[in-house]
């Protein structure tokens, strides 16, 4: 962490240090998202696998975009859904019909592999807790250092009244 210029005591995030964190972040989140996929066994031809990217963007000392990329197939992977599934069908599937299923030697129903979203969700919360303890951080230590100055002033000039400036 780096310091601040007017009290060394006190440690302060910078905008340096929240940007080492939001890459370490993003890079995490492929990490976990890989170990998730492998012991999930979403792995027909690891291309979900393979093709994972991040990357963060910083516009202003305030804003930040952190994007994850993967193939669409991993959200379908995700949800248990895919080829048969449509959207607004009342939730009446006649693939997920035992005897339509057997008649047509479909096997076992698609069953959703949470690779994704629950992990997700969960680091968001660690990332938005991670940065407004970071912000709070540098805010405060702002807030102390205006405080320190303006005592030293106000005492500076309390004290050449009371004992008035000395002329040698």
């Amino acid at each position: 962490m780096a310091k601040s210029t007017t009290n060394t005591n006190r440690p302060a995030a910078t905008d340096e240090d929240r940007k080492k964190y939001q890459e370490a972040w993003a890079d995490m989140m492929i990490k976990i998202w890989r170990e998730k996929i492998e012991r999930l066994h979403v792995i027909d031809t690891y291309s979900l696998h393979q093709q994972m990217q991040e990357n963060v963007i910083s516009s202003t000392d305030t804003v930040s975009t952190i994007q994850h990329k993967f193939l669409e197939y991993g959200i379908y992977q995700d949800l248990g859904v895919g080829n048969g599934y449509s959207k607004d069908n009342g939730g009446n599937l006649k693939i997920l019909d035992p005897v339509y299923r057997a008649e047509h030697n479909m096997g076992e129903p698609r069953k959703p592999r949470v690779w994704f979203s629950r992990a997700y969700f969960a680091s968001i919360m660690v990332l938005k807790e991670q940065m407004a303890y970071m912000y709070g951080e540098e805010f405060c230590g702002l807030l102390v250092d205006k405080i320190e100055e303006a005592n030293k002033k106000r005492s500076t000039t309390l004290r050449s009244r009371l004992y008035g400036s000395k002329k040698h």
